[in-house]
């Protein structure tokens, strides 16, 4: 096989296969501060491995490395560990009490990366206390008790029951109230795991 010198022309088009960068290396010469011995070694002008000198936890860590980038996600479910220890690189700090949701510019609520930093400048609540405005339109039927031999104020009688209010306008009468205005559940189902973002 011969060996890609520098110079050489590529044509348009043309794949620049595995087997090409290799015949590359081949002909590539390194002057010896180019390795530190340790892991790499200079044999004939050009650098081979050394024996054992990129272990597989090398390899590894180099690729989650890869696949877990500045600003990233960790998650486990059953180690508590900081990644940086079990993985072993990055900076990392814990998400706690927080669900992951999904960018999308269109929504107040989620149109920035991060928590409290988007337009509205909210960051959900587990709970919530109902306003006077929450309330939906309902109705409150009551009782409204009559002697059906007196007069009210001498000059009108009554001569049925009210049992209910069907309309939309004032009554003159407050019913007994309740409720106590406890603030309600308002969590989704939820897994909880341990999670991490790295910021460095």
């Amino acid at each position: 096989m011969s060996v890609i010198t520098k110079g050489k022309t590529f044509a348009n088009g043309e794949q620049l296969t595995a087997g090409k960068l290799n015949r590359m290396l081949d002909a590539a010469v390194f002057s010896s501060a180019a390795v530190d011995n340790t892991k790499t070694t200079l044999s004939g002008g050009a650098i081979t491995i050394a024996p054992n000198g990129i272990t597989a936890t090398e390899i590894a860590q180099s690729f989650l490395d890869t696949i877990y980038p500045i600003g990233s996600i960790y998650s486990n479910a059953s180690n508590s560990a900081n990644p940086a220890t079990l993985l072993g690189f990055g900076t990392w700090v814990r998400v706690e009490g927080k669900v992951i949701v999904g960018y999308d510019s269109d929504d107040d609520d989620f149109d920035a990366v991060g928590s409290g930093n988007n337009t509205n400048s909210t960051t959900g609540s587990k709970t919530h206390t109902l306003t006077t405005t929450e309330i939906p339109p309902h109705y409150h039927t009551y009782t409204e008790a009559y002697n059906p031999n007196s007069y009210d104020n001498g000059s009108i009688a009554f001569t049925s029951l009210r049992t209910s209010n069907t309309g939309n306008g004032n009554i003159g009468e407050n019913g007994d109230g309740t409720g106590n205005a406890a603030p309600h559940n308002n969590l989704q189902p939820y897994y909880v795991a341990h999670m991490w973002r790295r910021t460095a």
